[in-house]
């Protein structure tokens, strides 16, 4: 799935990626690996291979993460 990292604090999916990881635990591939040109620099891909209490512990992080402060002002 990938997801809009607009609001995550980077110039580029790959920075995004990283401080995402950096903030919340939670891994993503950055957008970039999938688009040319730029299109991918707002877009973190995540995987859903893991197990439920894994899914669940992320979505618990990005839960918190949302409902805190906004992500960009960090």
């Amino acid at each position: 799935m990938l997801a809009d990292a607009s609001a995550v604090p980077g110039s580029d999916s790959v920075e995004k990626a990283m401080n995402l990881l950096r903030i919340s635990g939670v891994a993503s591939v950055p957008g970039d690996a999938f688009f040319q040109g730029g299109r991918g620099d707002h877009l973190l891909r995540f995987c859903f291979a893991k197990t439920d209490s894994d899914l669940a512990d992320a979505c618990q992080r990005l839960t918190k993460l949302r409902r805190s402060t906004p992500v960009a002002s960090r």
